[in-house]
C-alpha cells in the first residue's frame, strides 16, 4: 500500500480540512501555539451585536406584538449554542489539541500492528468521511435555504421577508434600505454560524465516534490473546497482550472523561437550545409568516438526531466495551497466565 494511503495520513488529511474550517472563525485550537486572533474577535463582536439587535427587537414591538418573543427566540437559541461552543474552544485549547494529537497516534501505532488492524482503521476513516461530508452537506444546504429563500419571494411575489427575524438599530425592515442591510447583516450571521457550528460538531464527532471505534481495537486485541491462549505457548506474550488490555481500558476511561469535561455543556446547550428553537418555529409558523422557518425547523431537527443518535451509539459502545462477557474473558486470561 502506498504510504500516503496509509490510515494515519487520511486521518491527517481530514484533520487538515477540519482545522480550515475552524481557522474561519479563529478557533484553529489544533495549532501548537493557538492564539486568539481577529477572526476570533470578528466572530465575538457577531455574536454580541447579534444578541443586543435581538433585545433592542424585543423593546421596539413588545408593546404592541408580543409574538417577538418567539421572533427572537427561534434563531437566538442557536446563537447561544454557538457561543458555549466557541467559549469551549477558547477555555480548553490544548485538550482539544492533546486529544486530537492522541488519536494520530493510534492510527500510526495500529497500522503498523497486522493487516487486520489497518483494514479496521481504514474503516474507522471512511466512517468519519461520510461523516464529515454529511454533516456539511447539512450545513451548506440548510445555509443556502436561508439566504436564498427571501431573495426568490422577493423576485417572484415581491414580498420582502427578513432572514433573521431580528432588526438593527436604525434600519426599519419596511424601508428597502433598511431591508437589505438588515439581510446582509444576517447573511454575515448565518456564514458565522454555518462555519461555527459545524466547526464545533466535527470536533465533538470525531472525539466521540473514536471513542465508539475504540471497541473495535479491544476486539482485536482479545482475538490475539485467544489466538496464543489457543496455541498454549508463548506465556510471556499472553501476559503482555492482558496487560495491554488494562492499559486500553484504562486510556478508554481517561479518554472518556476528558470528552465529557469538553462536551458536557456544549451537547446541554445544544439539545436545550435545540428544543427551544424547534418550539418557538413551530409557534411562528402558527401565528406567523417566515418562510425560512421551515428550512430552520429541519435544520434543528437534524441537530436534535444526530446528537441524539451519537450519545445513544456512544453509550451503547460502552456497554459492549466493557460487558460482562468480555472482563471474565480478559479475567479468566488473566488467571490462565499467572497475571496478578
Amino acid at each position: 500500500m502506498k504510504r500516503q494511503n496509509r490510515p494515519s495520513d487520511i486521518f491527517y488529511k481530514m484533520l487538515s480540512f477540519i482545522r480550515f474550517c475552524s481557522r474561519q472563525i479563529g478557533v484553529d485550537i489544533i495549532e501548537e501555539h493557538y492564539e486568539i486572533n481577529l477572526n476570533t474577535y470578528f466572530v465575538l463582536a457577531a455574536i454580541v451585536l447579534y444578541c443586543l439587535c435581538s433585545v433592542n427587537t424585543i423593546r421596539k414591538y413588545i408593546a404592541t406584538d408580543w409574538t417577538v418573543l418567539l421572533d427572537v427566540s427561534s434563531p437566538v437559541s442557536c446563537t447561544i449554542q454557538g457561543a458555549v461552543k466557541l467559549m469551549s474552544a477558547l477555555l480548553y485549547p490544548k485538550l482539544y489539541r492533546k486529544l486530537a494529537l492522541d488519536i494520530g497516534k493510534i492510527y500510526e501505532k495500529y497500522q503498523e500492528m497486522g493487516k487486520e488492524y489497518e483494514q479496521k482503521l481504514h474503516t474507522w476513516n471512511r466512517s468519519m468521511k461520510k461523516l464529515l461530508i454529511g454533516c456539511a452537506i447539512a450545513y451548506f444546504v440548510t445555509g443556502l435555504l436561508l439566504l436564498c429563500t427571501p431573495v426568490v419571494m422577493y423576485i417572484l411575489k415581491g414580498e420582502r421577508h427578513l432572514i433573521w427575524l431580528c432588526e438593527v438599530p436604525g434600519f426599519e425592515r419596511d424601508s428597502l434600505y433598511g431591508y437589505w442591510v438588515n439581510n446582509a447583516f444576517s447573511v454575515v450571521c448565518v456564514f458565522i454560524g454555518c462555519f461555527g457550528l459545524y466547526a464545533g460538531d466535527v470536533y465533538l464527532i470525531i472525539f466521540l465516534t473514536h471513542s465508539m471505534f475504540f471497541y473495535d481495537i479491544l476486539a482485536l486485541k482479545i482475538n490475539d490473546l485467544h489466538k496464543l491462549i489457543e496455541e498454549n505457548n508463548n506465556a510471556d506474550r499472553q501476559t503482555q497482550l492482558v496487560n495491554d488490555i488494562v492499559e486500553w481500558h484504562q486510556y478508554y476511561l481517561d479518554f472518556n472523561d476528558k470528552c465529557n469535561l469538553l462536551f458536557f455543556w456544549t451537547i446541554s446547550a445544544h439539545i436545550i437550545c435545540t428544543t427551544a428553537g424547534i418550539l418557538s418555529t413551530l409557534l411562528i409558523i402558527m401565528l406567523k409568516d417566515w418562510p425560512g422557518a421551515y428550512t430552520y425547523l429541519l435544520v434543528c431537527f437534524l441537530w436534535l438526531y444526530m446528537y441524539c443518535i451519537l450519545g445513544t451509539r456512544v453509550e451503547i459502545s460502552y456497554v459492549s466495551l466493557f460487558s460482562i462477557r468480555t472482563i471474565n474473558f480478559v479475567l479468566g486470561s488473566m488467571t490462565s497466565t499467572g497475571t496478578p
